[in-house]
């Protein structure tokens, strides 16, 4: 009979058989690592006392001399090396223990020294320094993100340009929207994100190959990467006496440049004492117009393009771009092109290829047979496949460098576009970077950039990592997330376009934009958003230039209030609330934001509501996975019925669509503070009425979801009203019939504790017995699970049970983004609770899970972690630890809000509201914050413990000046200051 094994149910793992083996023979350390050597599972070759968990067992079945040697004795037995004073041995396991040979023992102490160094480190300022030697953890961790700088320009949310880079440079490029620059890879794989040949080049040496860019060969004594805030440094040192370093980076916009523009600077010292004869062959493959045709038909791709060569007013070849037929691929205009600069002299590519299969010929991408001699062959079709070449002479201890330029030109950024706009522009930015010290003057304009973006708010705590991982990497996710939403990462290459909802991002970066002066740029992005809100209240899922799947999911609207919230608290700004928007409709139709903001309200209060006045689920809410009804529809269906339903009843609008759909409850609770926040805006605008709509809705809201949500222990997560014997009338509570573990009587999402707090509706009691659900329950060694084992096939098809194996993704994970809501929360009750032991509880829950997703500690365990020790990731397996991607999340978004509330950060009408919760081992923490005409710099200091301003002693001064309230006003007066708190 066969017996089917899976990973899952694989009784045992391989280190566990070794310590089986031999734990009590030696003694493996801290750490040890296995490998199977044989299919049947029934024996290991192992290796004990290392530094850390890592696959160093692979690495040494990879080394010949020790493969070789371990031969003799696997697969018939287990073994295991050991490392006794200077010496390794290999112990069998009858106890027997051999002193390995010489050569074994060197390869061993080689490779176990090193592990420590396998993953790379920060540095001070938060760079990643890669050694490309060396293993990976994961798909993630190696890989960087860049962004254009488009601001000031038009259209900049969907045109600013993006691309992905891991440690050899490759990966792919956009510009506009999900317009390919450089070819995205579809593949399984979650390490291709681009076309292997992007960006990478060869280098040869009297017609011979000596180098490539993304391989590690013979020839390479050394490699590193050095991934930093938009900008990727690469180095080689080769056998050869060759010095190679690669820049990669987007080039901030320029009036009359290129919509989206990558260089990448590759400089070729020559560190031996005679002259180089070399030659250069640099690739890629541009991205296709035809999008859809990649999932359908390759053939359409190719057929509708042919590749074109590019020549200057002198008549001198200087790049590639590719020709498409049909009009509507016209639009965009791909183009490559090379400057050579060897001294004084300056020079472009002089030959060509534009045919894949040509280039590599008998050979292979890393030693292409086409690759020395390029055919200078134009082809009639695709794809756009290219590769620039060029000879020159490096002297000794001399340098020359080869700046690249691949880009595309719009009519995305031109009303009036045409094949002569891409030349202009492509003519000035060959003109603004003709002399080498553009470059460097383009990538200092980056840095300095960056450097003055994160000013907006940066700690000074003594730990660099801390300090850097939140100043510099984190500031900067959340500005790559504000534009890019979470449609272009690693393994982010679909077409998933701006989800609504990711306006969330907006929530954290609007604070940075606003203080190096682009107020007016975060109101065009409410716009933009708010543009894509309905008559009636709802809003398009996701959206690029038109939006799509109209009130699918009922979350979306309700964050639109909450950004306009932070920014008219922030700024004071109500007049946006007068600014005309279009609304979704079309039409041409316009209305003021107010009125929009009005409408999602009654929408969500009022009519797209179920039995208990609570809003529908629709098709799912912020949980995508949550797809209870199987039957749901979406707004446009629903207001086509609505209309008719208020025909036939002579009903007035406002009335609730009857239905007997489920109610969301986390809806419910973004309703409440949606209401909360036009009811605190309107008082700042002086809409004295308006104010009190919304503050009596606000209690009337709390009311229904007190009444009907709170099942005992726990607020439930939606209410099922379908049923119509009452079988199941909710989910996500005590007694709900519907958990998967018969020792957890129901089910239970994080989201739920998360929301009733934020949205101020949950009472001290239930936030009490909550965390106690929670620590019972949801609290894993790896951080907040996002629900509890639920059997959801019960009652829909479609949900996260379905999906996902258990402690994956929406079904059961440390779903990270959600997992920072949960702390928002806790962090929200631990300053007001009047429980001094419970804010104490929460605050520890809350520092816990911070320490699980702040990117830099993935380094302490990074083959068990994974993940990116630069950049978020979203997932956190409950069984593994493993940090699983994709990188663009919420995650950051809300980490960034976090940290900023503990230090006691929080915007009011009156200034900014100080009440932060240090760690109870901190004694001290410093930062400094930027206001629009002012600045701040805080000290805080505190004795070994809990401390908080709801019920520690402490003193407050500003500026020297003792306060009796915790209320600092937002000055004005263009000067800096002093903010010093004190417990006792």
């Amino acid at each position: 009979m066969i017996t089917k094994v899976t990973a899952r149910n694989n009784k045992i793992t391989p280190v566990e058989l070794l310590n089986q083996k031999f734990g009590n023979k030696i003694n493996l350390g801290n750490f040890a690592d296995a490998v199977f050597t044989d299919a049947a599972f029934k024996n290991v070759a192992g290796i004990a006392n290392l530094p850390m968990k890592a696959p160093v067992m692979q690495v040494l079945m990879e080394n010949c001399i020790v493969s070789k040697y371990l031969k003799q004795f696997v697969p018939d037995r287990s073994v295991c090396f050991v490392e006794e004073g200077q010496k390794f041995y290999i112990v069998l396991e009858d106890g027997q223990k051999i002193e390995v040979p010489e050569d074994v023992n060197k390869a061993l102490k080689a490779t176990v020294s090193d592990v420590k160094h396998w993953a790379g480190y920060l540095t001070e300022d938060g760079e990643h320094v890669i050694d490309l030697l060396k293993p990976a953890p994961g798909p993630h961790f190696y890989v960087n993100l860049l962004i254009g700088n488009r601001l000031g320009f038009k259209r900049t949310l969907q045109t600013t340009p993006k691309s992905v880079v891991d440690r050899f440079g490759r990966g792919s490029f956009r510009s506009h929207a999900a317009t390919q620059v450089l070819a995205t890879r579809f593949d399984m794989r979650q390490e291709e994100n681009g076309f292997p040949a992007n960006r990478q080049f060869y280098l040869y040496e009297d017609g011979k190959q000596i180098f490539y860019s993304a391989l590690i060969d013979d020839n390479i004594v050394e490699a590193t990467c050095k991934h930093s805030c938009n900008r990727t440094v690469i180095k080689y040192k080769t056998a050869c006496n060759l010095e190679i370093t690669r820049t990669i980076f987007l080039v901030p916009h320029k009036k009359g440049f290129p919509l989206a523009t990558e260089l990448q600077r590759i400089e070729i010292k020559n560190a031996s004492d005679k002259a180089r004869n070399l030659s250069i062959t640099y690739t890629g493959m541009f991205g296709t117009g035809a999008v859809h045709a990649i999932f359908e038909d390759v053939t359409y791709t190719n057929v509708i393009m042919q590749s074109a060569a590019l020549y200057n007013d002198k008549g001198e070849f200087i790049g590639i771009t590719p020709d498409y037929y049909p009009e509507e691929f016209k639009q965009d205009t791909r183009f490559v092109t090379m400057i050579v600069r060897n001294g004084d002299e300056k020079s472009f590519p002089q030959s060509f290829c534009t045919d894949y299969n040509d280039f590599v010929g008998t050979g292979t991408l890393e030693h292409p047979a086409g690759g020395c001699n390029l055919n200078n062959k134009l082809n009639r079709k695709g794809p756009g496949f290219f590769a620039l070449g060029v000879p020159f002479t490096v002297e000794p201890g001399k340098t020359v460098i080869i700046d690249t330029f691949t880009g595309l030109s719009s009519s995305k950024d031109n009303e009036n576009y045409s094949d002569a706009v891409m030349l202009r522009e492509l003519d000035n930015l060959l003109r603004y970077f003709e002399k080498s010290e553009s470059v460097e003057e383009t990538l200092n304009e980056i840095i300095n950039f960056h450097e003055n973006y994160g000013k907006y708010f940066q700690f000074n705590t003594g730990n660099k990592l801390f300090d850097s991982g939140f100043n510099r990497n984190l500031a900067f996710q959340v500005l790559y997330q504000t534009f890019m939403s979470r449609s272009f990462g690693q393994t982010q290459k679909g077409y998933r376009e701006i989800g609504f909802r990711e306006i969330q991002d907006l929530f954290a970066s609007m604070y940075y934009f606003i203080n190096i002066g682009y107020q007016d740029f975060v109101k065009e992005l409410l716009f933009e958003w708010t543009a894509n809100v309905y008559k009636m209240g709802y809003a398009n899922h996701n959206f690029y230039w038109v939006g799509k799947q109209p009130g699918l999911y009922s979350d979306d609207s309700l964050w639109l209030l909450q950004a306009y919230y932070r920014y008219i608290i922030y700024t004071k700004d109500t007049s946006v609330l007068n600014e005309e928007v279009p609304v979704a409709d079309g039409n041409n139709e316009k209305r003021a934001v107010r009125e929009t903001l009005k409408a999602i309200i009654q929408y969500s209060a009022c009519i797209s509501v179920g039995d208990h006045g609570l809003p529908l689920l629709d098709l799912a809410d912020w949980n995508d996975c949550l797809k209870i009804d199987s039957n749901s529809i979406d707004g446009a269906t629903k207001e086509k019925l609505y209309y008719e339903q208020l025909k036939k009843t002579n009903g007035k609008y406002g009335d609730r669509f009857m239905s007997d759909y489920s109610e969301s409850v986390m809806n419910a609770f973004l309703l409440k503070l949606a209401i909360d926040h036009l009811a605190e805006i309107a008082t700042l605008d002086n809409d004295t009425q308006l104010a009190q709509q919304m503050s009596e809705l606000s209690k009337e809201v709390t009311d229904r979801i007190q009444k009907h949500a709170w099942k005992e222990n726990f607020f439930a997560r939606v209410l099922i009203n379908r049923y119509k014997d009452g079988s199941y009338t909710y989910l996500g509570a005590k007694g709900d019939k519907l958990s998967a573990d018969p020792n957890i009587d129901g089910v239970y999402f994080l989201n739920s504790f998360a929301w009733s707090v934020l949205s101020d509706v949950a009472t001290d009691e239930q936030i009490a017995i909550m965390v106690d659900v929670i620590k019972k329950h949801l609290l894993t060694p790896y951080g907040l699970r996002l629900v509890t084992p639920a059997d959801l096939n019960k009652i829909a098809n479609d949900t996260a049970t379905g999906h996902y194996f258990f402690g994956d993704r929406e079904n059961g994970a440390v779903f990270k983004h959600a997992s920072m809501m949960a702390v928002a929360a806790l962090i929200k009750a631990a300053k007001k609770v009047k429980d001094n032991e419970l804010a104490k509880e929460m605050a520890r829950i809350a520092y816990f899970m911070i320490d699980l997703v702040l990117p830099y500690k993935n380094l302490e365990n990074p083959f068990q972690v994974a993940g990116n020790p630069r950049i978020c990731t979203q997932y956190i397996n409950t069984d593994t630890g493993e940090n699983i991607g994709p990188l663009l999340s919420g995650t950051a978004t809300w980490l960034n809000l976090n940290l900023i509330s503990l230090a006691g950060i929080e915007y009011t009408r009156d200034g900014i509201s100080f009440n932060p919760i240090l760690r109870e081992e901190e004694t001290q923490l410093n930062f400094t914050l930027k206001a629009p005409k002012c600045s701040y710099k805080f000290s805080i200091t505190k004795p070994v413990g809990f401390a908080r301003m709801e019920s520690s002693e402490y003193e407050l001064f500003v500026d020297g000046q003792k306060i009796d309230n915790t209320v600092i006003p937002m000055y004005t007066d263009e000067k800096e200051h002093i903010v010093t708190l004190k417990f006792k």
